[in-house]
């Protein structure tokens, strides 16, 4: 017995020394977790077209995947409309949730969720049982991720910049030859003539996308924080943040949408809509807004089954919401930790499973053309009458390992490379605020946004009166003191840059 002891000994040795040797070569380690005697069910929750009806097909297909690790996976797919709602409600009342989706402007807030102390601290946590995720995001979206120096989430691995932008549907380009004034869009404001156009031929329709974010997607250098109602100006000569409607960009953008809107290019009730997503199937707007990215029209076209080409404008940039745009967070409901950690990183290194979730079952869902070249299956109808079409696969893992479809440019992933490598950081890049002192006022402040916000957005109210209004009753409500927060923290953060 002694002797198997010794033997043992020796081993385990070995087996050591070669794990420190291999750490000391920068490879990437294994998860250590054994093995689980009994299956764990997983609950992820995220955010795309909405219940799938395939979910359960897809699910049982990726569960034969995970037998590694015992891993028993059901999604949870709500659309954009409802998710946020969801998720609030779910991490309020305990409900079970093992992963969700979050960013740092929408979907399930990280900020507030991590002041509700509702997420699992994974800083040291996933190094050890998410080793492929930390390896493939470290030196940019790992480091840029952290609230208050700490990890509460995993990012996706894709693009970390973003570039302003628009997508115009094809239709209308091609039917009203549109092409040349839609490659050389230069401003919001070079769109006007092109919206007469389509509402003099097309006078039932209205085209712009009834989209409450249209001044933030042209206004996206100008970075944003607390819940996006205070923002640092890219052109601030101070380098102070100031109140949303205070920023000069903000009324300048907000006057052409109140011209849109008194034309009859934006619809009436356009202030109400929290998701763009049927509006984009449907086809019956010209343009869409976006954050843009090589192949951003295509995904898009992708998505809704409709065709979309980009035009962008200016150059790319990196913010801290792009770095959090997009993440995955383990929520304290969460039995254990570990194994989902474990689970997700698989998401950075099987590529059976990474495409499996984002497109679902080869032969019934998509089609192989090429190596890492598909289609959807021929009896999808393009995706429209597929059982599984989330339309998010930027939202899962590490996108660079995803499947292109054929009508996308093949050399995605080097243009991506490309993108992030040209993009230029804003002035608060890695900045990210807390507003532990201000809660009150900045629940406050969001009721305000709530009342001016989306109709100065989509010009269904006269910015030139009511944006002194929202400025005054934000200053009513605290908005003062939450800006004198943020500065503090932001000039306490810039002494620690290099």
């Amino acid at each position: 017995m002694r002797k198997l002891n010794k033997k043992l000994a020796l081993i385990v040795a070995a087996v050591l020394t070669t794990t420190t040797f291999l750490a000391g070569c920068k490879t990437t380690p294994k998860p250590v977790a054994a093995v689980a005697k009994t299956p764990y069910q997983l609950d992820w929750f995220y955010i795309g077209n909405g219940p799938q009806a395939d979910s359960a097909k897809v699910d049982a297909a990726a569960t034969l995947l995970l037998k590694d690790i015992n891993v028993q996976l059901v999604t949870h797919c709500y659309d954009w409309g409802t998710y946020q709602a969801k998720m609030t409600t779910a991490l309020a009342t305990g409900e079970k949730v093992d992963l969700l989706m979050t960013a740092q402007g929408w979907g399930s807030l990280i900020v507030d969720d991590v002041r509700k102390q509702a997420l699992v601290d994974i800083t040291t946590l996933a190094p050890k049982y998410a080793p492929h995720a930390v390896a493939t995001l470290k030196g940019g979206f790992w480091e840029y991720s952290q609230v208050s120096g700490k990890n509460y989430s995993i990012p996706v691995n894709k693009e970390k910049a973003t570039q302003m932008g628009f997508n115009f549907n094809q239709a209308y380009v091609t039917k009203y030859k549109l092409e040349d004034l839609t490659k050389n869009v230069k401003s919001i404001e070079d769109i006007t003539p092109m919206l007469k156009t389509i509402k003099d031929a097309e006078p039932t329709i209205f085209p712009v996308e009834p989209n409450t974010g249209i001044i933030g997607f042209t206004t996206m250098d100008d970075s944003a924080q607390a819940s996006n109602m205070v923002v640092l100006p890219h052109d601030s000569t101070d380098g102070k943040y100031v109140s949303a409607p205070s920023n000069p960009n903000f009324a300048k953008i907000a006057d052409v949408t109140r011209a849109w809107y008194t034309a009859g290019y934006i619809s009436k009730d356009a202030a109400t809509v929290t998701d763009v997503t049927p509006f984009r199937k449907a086809g019956k707007n010209f343009v869409a807004f976006d954050s843009m990215k090589p192949g951003k029209d295509v995904e898009v076209s992708t998505a809704t089954g409709t065709t979309w080409k980009e035009t962008v404008i200016g150059t790319p940039f990196l913010r801290t919401s792009d770095t959090m745009g997009c993440m995955m967070s383990i929520p304290k409901s969460a039995k254990d930790p570990n194994r989902v950690l474990e689970f997700v990183d698989k998401m950075y290194s099987d590529v059976k499973l990474i495409n499996l979730i984002d497109y679902g079952i080869e032969g019934t869902h998509y089609v192989v053309k090429s190596p890492g070249i598909i289609d959807f299956a021929p009896a999808t109808d393009g995706g429209k009458k597929s059982g599984y079409n989330p339309g998010t696969p930027w939202m899962f893992g590490d996108q660079f390992k995803s499947y292109l479809f054929s009508n996308e440019d093949p050399q995605k992933w080097a243009a991506f490379k490309a993108f992030n490598d040209a993009a230029k950081p804003v002035k608060d890049a890695g900045f990210v605020y807390t507003d532990d002192n201000v809660k009150n006022e900045e629940a406050a402040c969001v009721n305000v946004s709530k009342e001016f916000g989306p109709s100065i957005q989509v010009g269904a109210i006269d910015p030139k009166v009511n944006i002194p209004k929202y400025i005054a009753k934000l200053d009513a409500a605290g908005m003062q003191k939450i800006l004198a927060d943020i500065n503090t923290q932001y000039a306490t953060w810039l002494k620690t840059q290099k």
